[in-house]
């Protein structure tokens, strides 16, 4: 075991993460090279250096290209990688919005009506009974759109209208593409020369896409269908809306048309410059979570990975764990021989997202396929805009980061390695049915689950089958079995990897080279198990699969692995690998809620597990039936050893606390003041309105000129000692109570924003914080904005010349509701306006007593009866980490975890325990106002005011709880 932990700490640098750093200001070298610095301090392996919404500097721009030279020199002298992620927000295609200064280089997209006919459509149809009849001739058309002749009472006809994309490219099109490359790519390349390789690691490519928005079109397809297929795309066209004669064939050619152009003429393209020039490429393509969202952007994901040299995937939000994104990113880099796999995780977590959760997100992603991490994000700053950034963000303004993120970092990263460098016994694939979604996918409000729904289910349940099973397989992409299908005897394969096992989901159809290696498969004597009904087409007509049917069970595939599960009905996942030789099974419980226990069986013998701890390296011995906390994880390795049970630890008794009235001590509380008034004049205000709200307004208003702001607070008791945290932005005046001031200092965690001591000016009572500024955006932002069918490309772009900010109180004092704190559901509770008091000694409950808006250390103590002195503490509540002592001992610190044996420190009797929590941003950042579940925190959130009564004057605020 010493040997191999050894390998692990030689080989686990490569495998540390690589995160999204935010350039989002104008950009400073020097404080880009701290940055950089305190990225290495914290095991951070290299940083993809990603323009993003903010962004002053000028992109591609002298200064810019400065930046990249600098960060890239730092990179090299600390022995990081420094990639350059390849496009001004994302998708990745328009450079920066030069392409589509040119009509010809736009995205296209099809919307359609049914009814009368339409003379200004592109195209017109006719419906006939079962038949879709194109109107070719001007005259017939003009013919039905009037009414008059035979057509008059023919009112059935399909319009279609097709629009060029206002903020999109066409990544289908090879001259598109090859002028993408020429600004970005090669552009980076003629300004580093001969060094280009050695300085640059390579290109993040975020998110390229057919038009996602609505049905997509490309002119290309016209070539395509003519020198394929030697029809006229337009003749048939409107099958995609409607189910008449020769729909499925149709959108079988049209579906696999439009993923084979973008294969060809993007990601190949790019792969090959890449490789051409020494460089590498990663990033990931667009919602690959569902088969549905799949078709949104390239009609099946599994191809590209192919042209990635580290392939990945995006993971968004805290919800349901869908183990099919991984699972397929893991299942095609093994096949094509792709070491490191990428994912682009954490965004969208939300300010209070826990290291016990993170760990459960990516844990379950690396039990499924991927080992290398790309953090989502790290930002340059968090001035205006930019703190509601798809956040948690991981940098100082976080506070578990602050002081963990090192340790978080080494634990994936020497996961990342024993999962990268191993090798994975699999002898099951599954038929990805990704064609199959072809027949009936509509991108359309109606079309509940993109019209693809049951088939997306069944696919899921067919992966919960096998992983629940704890059954490793692989999927077997279409696309890429034609590239690199094989069967040889009474296995079938892709690439590097060969299967015993075939299993088939259900599925609609399949590809003419699939059913033939599928055939040859079956006639060798090859093992099928049929989870659902068999297909019926081939391609897009009616087809017989008599051969087809299962000839194995499931009962069978389990025999036939390593090892087996006693319990099928478990969130628990696993992955089973062989670093050095050695077998082992990394398991992630993927419940936020549930403890399991599960026991295993080894064919080969084994008596025990020995566990092995990536944060402290240390193991311990382990039965071959183990319990798994939420949110838990567990790195084993099976032992020939015997368990001695007799040197077990003797039971324990689980005891849950939660802190409903204990004593507290706290440095420094906040209040977040996010009403505002406004005045145009500077004399007359306007009534309270939600900071946000007038932001909005301002801008839907296109306002420009001198603008004041009030923000009024409440105060029962002053406070010895109260500062102001505010934005200062271009603000020309400040003002407490009527009286000017100054800011002395910026935050020590966040340079935007800056500090004054305003003990002095405040009084008891009512008082107000006034700003006074020049309003003004310039006409790209409201273009983005407010820009007909304007996409998200060019809002990600955005950059605003005047903000509203929320401002902060600080100081060591209570904040306290007017009203009633009420239960909103079991995450949060509702508040009305707030003001601040005395500072509490003893609480119940935090937002009720004193704390609605705080965040940072916190220190509760309570006395409790423990009857066996035998106990593991689980202690309960929404934190960060957590440190715990029992009777003035240290027990230890709760960081991936809320369960400690305090065994050794408690006595049988009265108990006193003191736990030091680190408590998150949620409160004191928001989102605030909105009715909407926060497993998806994005910007939008922010702007959401659908919580009832949040309006102007009768505002209520949405506070997570500590406890449920």
């Amino acid at each position: 075991m010493d040997t191999m932990i050894r390998n692990i700490q030689e080989k686990e640098k490569q495998y540390r993460p690589i995160p999204f750093w935010s350039w989002n200001d104008e950009l400073d070298p020097k404080v880009l090279g701290e940055q950089i610095k305190w990225m290495h301090d914290n095991k951070i392996g290299g940083f993809f250096m990603h323009a993003r919404g903010g962004l002053k500097t000028p992109y591609l721009g002298e200064q810019w290209m400065e930046c990249i030279e600098s960060c890239c020199e730092s990179a090299k002298k600390l022995h990081m990688d420094a990639w350059v992620y390849d496009e001004n927000g994302w998708p990745s295609g328009f450079a920066g919005g030069k392409l589509l200064e040119k009509m010809e280089n736009r995205d296209m997209y099809i919307k359609y009506s049914i009814g009368a006919c339409d003379a200004s459509a592109d195209v017109n149809y006719r419906l006939d009974g079962e038949q879709l009849i194109r109107i070719r001739k001007e005259e017939e058309v003009q013919e039905a759109d009037t009414g008059e002749g035979e057509n008059r009472l023919a009112q059935s006809y399909v319009n279609l209208y097709i629009f060029p994309s206002v903020s999109t490219v066409d990544v289908l099109n090879p001259g598109v593409v090859d002028q993408f490359i020429h600004l970005t790519h090669n552009y980076y390349k003629d300004y580093f020369g001969d060094d280009f390789a050695g300085r640059v690691k390579g290109f993040f490519t975020d998110e390229p896409q057919y038009y996602r928005w609505d049905t997509p079109y490309s002119p290309m397809m016209e070539s395509y269908f003519k020198e394929n297929y030697n029809q006229d795309i337009l003749d048939q066209l409107g099958l995609l809306f409607v189910e008449k004669e020769g729909y499925r064939e149709f959108r079988y050619r049209y579906w696999l048309g439009m993923q084979k152009l973008m294969l060809q003429n993007f990601a190949k393209k790019v792969y090959s410059w890449c490789d051409d020039n020494q460089v590498r490429l990663t990033g990931h393509y667009v919602e690959e979570v569902t088969m549905g969202f799949q078709m949104m952007c390239c009609a099946g994901v599994m191809p590209f990975y192919e042209y990635e040299h580290i392939p990945g995937i995006d993971w968004l939000g805290r919800d349901t764990l869908s183990e099919l994104s991984p699972r397929q990113l893991g299942s095609a880099a093994r096949q094509l021989g792709k070491k490191q796999i990428l994912t682009e995780t954490f965004g969208c977590c939300g300010w209070d997202v826990s290291p016990a959760e993170l760990c459960r997100i990516a844990g379950f992603q690396y039990a499924c396929g991927v080992n290398l991490m790309c953090h989502h994000l790290i930002p340059y700053s968090e001035h205006g805009q930019r703190k509601r950034d798809y956040p948690a963000h991981f940098n100082a303004i976080n506070p578990w980061v602050k002081e963990k993120f090192k340790d978080f970092n080494e634990y994936f990263a020497r996961l990342g390695t024993l999962l990268g460098e191993s090798e994975e016994p699999v002898n099951v694939a599954m038929l990805h049915p990704m064609r199959s979604a072809y027949f009936d996918y509509k991108r359309s409000e109606e079309a509940r689950g993109f019209g693809i729904k049951e088939l997306d289910h069944k696919l899921q349940e067919a992966c919960r089958v096998l992983s629940a099973r704890g059954i490793s397989y692989h999927f077997l992409d279409e696309t890429l079995l034609e590239r690199h299908g094989f069967v040889n005897g009474k296995t079938i394969g892709c690439g590097k990897c060969s299967y015993t096992y075939l299993v088939i989901p259900r599925m609609l159809t399949m590809g003419v080279h699939t059913e033939k290696l599928l055939n040859h498969f079956v006639s060798n004597g090859g093992k099928v198990l049929l989870l659902d009904e068999k297909p019926e087409y081939l391609e897009g007509a009616t087809y017989s699969y008599d051969y087809l049917e299962s000839n194995c069970s499931l009962e069978e595939i389990v025999e036939a692995q390593d090892f087996s599960v006693g319990c099928a009905d478990t969130d628990i996942y696993c992955a089973y690998r062989r670093f050095d030789g050695k077998p082992f099974l990394f398991l992630q419980n993927g419940s936020e809620e549930k403890c399991y226990t599960q026991s295993f069986c080894f064919k080969e013998g084994y008596r025990s597990f020995v566990s092995l701890d990536l944060l402290t390296m240390e193991t311990r011995s382990l039965p071959l039936t183990v319990t798994i906390p939420e949110n838990g994880s567990l790195l084993v390795f099976p032992s020939y050893e015997e368990w001695n049970e007799s040197g077990a630890v003797q039971e324990k008794t689980e005891l849950e606390l939660v802190f409903r009235d204990a004593d507290v001590e706290f440095e420094t509380n906040f209040m977040t003041l996010d009403m505002v008034r406004y005045s145009k004049d500077g004399v007359y205000y306007s009534e309270p309105l939600l900071r946000n709200r007038l932001f909005r307004l301002l801008l839907e208003e296109r306002y420009e000129g001198r603008l004041w702001i009030k923000y009024d607070f409440e105060i029962e008791t002053v406070p010895q000692k109260l500062s102001l945290l505010a934005e200062r932005g271009d603000a020309l005046e400040y003002k407490i109570n009527g009286r000017t001031f100054t800011f002395s200092h910026p935050y020590k965690e966040e340079p935007a924003l800056w500090i004054a001591d305003i003990a002095l000016l405040v009084r008891e009572g009512r008082n107000s914080y006034e700003v006074a500024m020049d309003w003004h955006q310039s006409e790209e932002t409201y273009h983005a904005l407010f820009g007909e069918n304007v996409t998200e490309s060019l809002r990600n772009c955005i950059v605003y010349d005047s903000e509203i900010e929320d401002v902060y109180l600080a100081g060591k004092f209570g904040v306290y509701s007017h009203g009633e704190v009420e239960s909103y559901d079991e995450e949060t509770v509702c508040a009305h306006s707030f003001y601040i008091g005395k500072a509490p000694r003893r609480v119940k409950d935090l937002i009720a007593d004193g704390f609605p808006f705080f965040r940072g250390k916190m220190t509760m103590k309570t006395t409790i009866r423990i009857e066996n002195r035998n106990t593991i503490l689980h202690v309960k509540g929404r934190y960060l980490t957590a440190r715990v002592s029992v009777n003035g001992k240290e027990a230890g610190e709760l960081f991936f975890k809320h369960r400690i044996d305090i065994s050794p420190y408690a006595v049988e009797g009265d108990n006193l325990i003191q736990v030091e929590f680190l408590i998150g941003n949620r409160n004191l950042l928001g989102p605030f106002h909105h009715a909407d579940s926060e497993d998806f925190v994005s910007p939008y959130l922010f702007e959401d005011f659908s919580l009832p009564d949040s309006k102007e004057g009768n505002c209520r605020y949405r506070l997570a709880r500590f406890y449920k």
